[in-house]
């Protein structure tokens, strides 16, 4: 039997996945199709503008696109598209396979009509708040003690919180490991709150622990073609992966109170 039980009331937010890919200049015409396709599962819709900060040697130039956002009835789940990338966001996580059932439903799309070529990024991400239920919760040994100890410097003023940021360099590419602890009022990381899909946010302030794991690969020198069979061997390993960091960054005692 796995050791990586499932967590009824994990503290999990919000999970993502993020496909780049090299740009199609024509994907607004294909958009009327992915609707069609999607519309039984996402049947809201919406655009949103997107800008991208481009360093070049005349300096820093700042472009604008268009992005389309498919929504679940529930507002849980989104589907995001643009020129050169797929999101898939939910907030109501299970199990990874109901997860990449989705993003497998949008690449086979993609895969089929659209037809990208290169694949120059694949993501999976998954964002946690510990959040103190009354003065008396320890949620502080919940987690490893490096992400909640205090500093050395008494005589300078009260720590307020403490943030953490780890990157390792990982069989299926790189994971960056962050963690904040203190009395704050954001209910997930901070560029996940304005996201698509509805989730509890709890912003009154009180002691919380965010953690949040991003896991990506990218081609290192070689291209590599956008193949779903790729893509899928890919979200695998890095789900293994990022699912045994929060179990070793997290405690038997946290994961006791998530059962």
């Amino acid at each position: 039997m796995s050791k990586y039980e499932k967590l009824t009331n994990q503290p999990l937010v919000v999970v993502l996945a993020e496909f780049r890919f090299s740009s199609i200049l024509q994907m607004e015409n294909y958009i009327p199709a992915f609707q069609n396709f999607l519309r039984q599962d996402f049947p809201l819709f919406s655009t949103t503008e997107q800008q991208e900060m481009i360093i070049e040697q005349q300096g820093i130039r700042v472009n604008s696109s268009t992005g389309w956002v498919f929504l679940s009835s529930n507002k849980k789940r989104a589907i995001i598209l643009d020129r050169s990338r797929l999101v898939i966001l939910s907030s109501e996580y299970e199990r990874f396979p109901d997860f990449w059932n989705d993003c497998k439903k949008a690449l086979d799309f993609l895969i089929q009509e659209v037809k990208p070529t290169l694949l120059l990024r694949v993501g999976l991400r998954y964002s946690d708040a510990i959040i103190e239920k009354n003065k008396e919760e320890p949620i502080e040994s919940y987690v490893q003690s490096v992400v909640c100890e205090a500093g050395s410097m008494d005589g300078v003023g009260d720590q307020v919180h403490r943030i953490n940021e780890t990157i390792y360099k990982t069989q299926a590419g790189i994971i960056a490991i962050r963690s904040l602890y203190g009395v704050l009022n954001l209910p997930v990381w901070q560029d996940l709150v304005e996201s698509p899909i509805t989730f509890h946010k709890d912003t009154n302030f009180s002691k919380r622990i965010l953690l949040d794991f991003d896991h990506y690969w990218q081609p290192e020198g070689e291209t590599q073609l956008f193949e779903l069979d790729f893509i899928s061997n890919k979200m695998e390993e890095l789900h293994l992966i990022t699912r045994k960091a929060f179990w070793e960054i997290t405690t038997f005692e946290g994961r006791e109170v998530w059962k």
